[in-house]
């Protein structure tokens, strides 16, 4: 029997509470879309590569795709998988899924074969948006051989191209009749989201969120940052992923702002993207941050519109936030997770030495405790797991009863996994992480899994994969291996045959080196802090 998408860890009790204090409620994303289409038809919706849209633009074809879907067969409880890169299309097909009430499952665009195998697998896809080709990757072929290999085969709808075989081409269904008052709403309080981790565990998590978990976390973050309706949303990070498609793409449609999506990434063009839009709301990882502050800096132009820069996901080391100011550019570093999404963060007044070393404070309604492994909570200042609870957190992990029991606790509280700090004036700094992590470019990958691959080459007897801190990524792969007697492995070998294996490009080793043996703590632990320093201290060679 198929596993729902439902609400599994909310009691009645906390549910009635949010309702009542008016936390959850009714509106959804296809709703504002309606909402300001109507108050404000000719008003800038989203700027693209190819162009700009107005709210009564994306509402009219949201409708024609909404009513392609329900054509389909697709309505509450379906799934719409979006694997597309920043653009109106992405945009279009998110509003149109949630208003048949269909599941959005938005996905990286770099996702290869191993990773929708795992998608397919899981969520059972009915349709999925792509492009035709992308960066060399042909996604006709892609999803055609995922399907064969799971068995499941959802209707694929083509951006870029007319589509092949029984594949459609999304221009066929925007060309089509509609009507913008026909665009629907999915009820709130359903499951309209599920997204995948980019990597904490070997096999992802399934994370579901609904309307109201998430509009309550655009909600809370356009008050606490004082964002209003001057402000102009910048997205360079995925869509397809937790922080663009919810605090991007949702954080300027439900507040009715201007949505400007970069795809490729190019510093230069951030710099003039922002200075000519005016944008002053983001929330992206370090590597963009430093790129961005150090292109405007040596081109001595200053970005002081861009007052709001969230910050988070990976060590933002404090200078930079004071190298940003000077080009005028207002970090407020953050911590958040697919989970939780976003759960503090500095405010536009917090003081700089506040933005420069804390991860901030709470959102309005959302509590955080800091707890010793025993779940006591710890005196402030002393570091400890971090446990969040609040009308921002999400509705349970999709059909994965284990993980969903180890992670959300009695009373609502969700497990991070994440060591912090929190300082008498309720400031939180992230110090550690319990789960197993490296972090490139804002990305989460997960080294078992890696490693696991790399221990079924012939040549390998061990394999430890490890970050290697960089000032642009934050950290870069090396795989350390433990070599056969007699056997070799070069770097070119290892990158072809992950590459073969599906692996997606942002997951490849950057680095072999081969070593006599793992150092092992006495338990039988590698200890990869050992084999950093060593890499370290071998430098390019």
């Amino acid at each position: 029997m198929t596993a729902a998408f439902e609400d599994v860890v909310t009691s009645p009790e906390r549910r009635r509470s949010y309702e009542e204090q008016g936390l959850w409620d009714d509106t959804t994303l296809a709703g504002q879309v309606a909402l300001h289409a109507r108050a404000q038809p000719q008003a800038l919706a989203v700027l693209d590569a190819a162009g700009r849209h107005t709210f009564a633009e994306l509402r009219r074809d949201a409708a024609a795709v909404a009513e392609w879907l329900v054509s389909a067969g697709i309505g509450p409880g379906g799934v719409v998988s979006l694997q597309l890169p920043n653009c109106y299309e992405f945009v279009v097909a998110a509003v149109a899924a949630q208003s048949v009430g269909a599941v959005t499952n938005p996905l990286l665009v770099n996702y290869r074969a191993r990773e929708l195998e795992h998608v397919f697998s899981t969520v059972r896809p009915d349709v999925v948006f792509t492009p035709a080709t992308h960066r060399g990757c042909d996604h006709e072929e892609l999803v055609a051989e995922v399907a064969a290999r799971t068995g499941v085969s959802p209707r694929q709808v083509v951006v870029g191209g007319p589509g092949r075989g029984p594949n459609l081409g999304v221009t066929e269904i925007l060309s089509g009749p509609a009507d913008p008052e026909g665009l629907g709403s999915g009820p709130a309080r359903a499951v309209s989201e599920v997204i995948f981790t980019s990597g904490t565990e070997a096999r992802p998590k399934a994370i579901m969120h609904t309307e109201q978990t998430t509009n309550f976390s655009v909600r809370v973050a356009y008050e606490d940052l004082a964002v209003g309706p001057g402000d102009v949303v910048w997205m360079p990070s995925p869509l397809g992923h937790s922080t663009g498609f919810n605090y991007g793409m949702r954080m300027a449609l439900y507040h009715g702002l201007p949505l400007v999506l970069q795809d490729h990434w190019d510093a230069a063009q951030a710099v003039d993207l922002i200075t000519a839009e005016g944008c002053s709301y983001t929330l992206a990882a370090t590597t963009f941050l430093r790129d961005l502050v150090a292109t405007a800096g040596g081109q001595g132009r200053r970005l002081d519109s861009m007052r709001v820069f969230g910050c988070g996901g990976a060590p933002v080391p404090p200078p930079l936030v004071g190298e940003a100011a000077e080009v005028g550019v207002t970090v407020l570093r953050l911590y958040g997770s697919t989970e939780v999404l976003v759960g503090t963060w500095n405010r536009p007044d917090s003081p700089l030495e506040r933005r420069r070393d804390t991860d901030g404070r709470p959102m309005s309604h959302v509590d955080v405790l800091v707890c010793d492994e025993d779940g006591r909570t710890v005196a402030p200042g002393a570091p400890g797991e971090l446990h969040v609870r609040g009308p921002n957190t999400c509705v349970g992990f999709f059909d994965d009863p284990e993980r969903t029991a180890a992670t959300f606790l009695e009373g609502g509280w969700v497990r991070s996994g994440d060591l912090v700090t929190l300082d008498g004036d309720g400031h939180l700094t992230v110090v550690g992480r319990r789960k197993e992590i490296l972090i490139r470019g804002g990305l989460n990958i997960a080294p078992r899994e890696i490693e696991e691959m790399l221990i079924a080459f012939d040549e390998v007897q061990q394999a430890a994969v490890i970050g290697v801190p960089d000032d642009r990524l934050g950290e870069r792969m090396c795989a350390c291996v433990v070599l056969r007697p007699g056997r070799q492995l070069d770097l070119a070998t290892v990158v072809a045959r992950l590459r073969h294996r599906g692996l997606a490009t942002y997951k490849l080793p950057e680095r072999l080196m081969a070593v006599p043996a793992l150092p092992m703590t006495a338990s039988g632990k590698v200890q990869k802090h050992l084999l950093v320093a060593e890499v370290m201290a071998a430098g390019d060679d």
